[in-house]
């Protein structure tokens, strides 16, 4: 889709996809991990679902789309607060309250904070990288904030290549499970301080959550 400026928007779909897919995971929770209310987690899809049918609404306007990226950033952000503090809550059972775990419980609270991780961190690359999906798209920055192996490679792929919301899932997941990025390399700061964030998450729910909960049901 093309703006009346000229500029092109990225396709949205995918990322609309994740976001549910996040809701449907911070719901199913058992409460005793819960710090908020599942309310919150349907606010937080509205304000990133919301302005990107506003701005497929209005042809890519950027007045809209400005503010739709700062919406997603801070929703985002505020999803990867509150999965973290879950991930704390459980923890904190873990070792201070282990005679009162159900392990059952516990280990679908680890696989859904860890999915969850991938899923938030999908989305954080996916807003951050470039300067964003339309960014990316229209050249706007030559600075990449990921390498990926795709930019190197002209003679297998199309000259036009940009990531897309798959290849940052790919990202999120081998950061999640491999500790570190298996790809794409993070060039910057942010980057490179995003995927620790990420691998130090993971590494908590596997070593300490869902170990804890493998031990349980033995």
């Amino acid at each position: 889709m093309q703006s009346a400026s000229g500029e092109r928007t990225a396709p949205r779909l995918g990322a609309a996809f994740i976001t549910l897919a996040i809701v449907a995971l911070i719901t199913l929770l058992p409460q005793r991990y819960h710090l908020v209310p599942n309310s919150f987690a349907y606010f937080g899809a509205a304000f990133i679902l919301a302005p990107m049918i506003l701005v497929g609404l209005t042809h890519g306007s950027r007045l809209w789309r400005r503010f739709e990226r700062i919406a997603e950033l801070g929703a985002v952000g505020i999803a990867l607060v509150l999965n973290s503090a879950n991930l704390l809550v459980a923890a904190y059972n873990v070792v201070e309250n282990p005679g009162t775990l159900e392990p059952v419980p516990l280990f679908y609270t680890a696989v859904a904070v860890w999915t969850c991780n991938i899923l938030i961190f999908t989305l954080i690359y996916w807003l951050v990288d470039g300067g964003g999906p339309d960014a990316r798209l229209n050249q706007a920055t030559p600075y990449p904030d990921f390498d990926f192996p795709a930019m190197n490679e002209s003679a297998l792929v199309r000259s036009d290549w940009r990531p897309g919301i798959v290849d940052y899932l790919f990202l999120g997941f081998t950061t999640s499970t491999a500790f570190s990025p298996t790809e794409a390399n993070p060039l910057t700061a942010r980057a490179k301080l995003l995927v620790m964030f990420q691998s130090g998450i993971s590494l908590i729910t596997n070593a300490i959550v869902a170990a804890r909960t493998i031990n349980i049901l033995k």
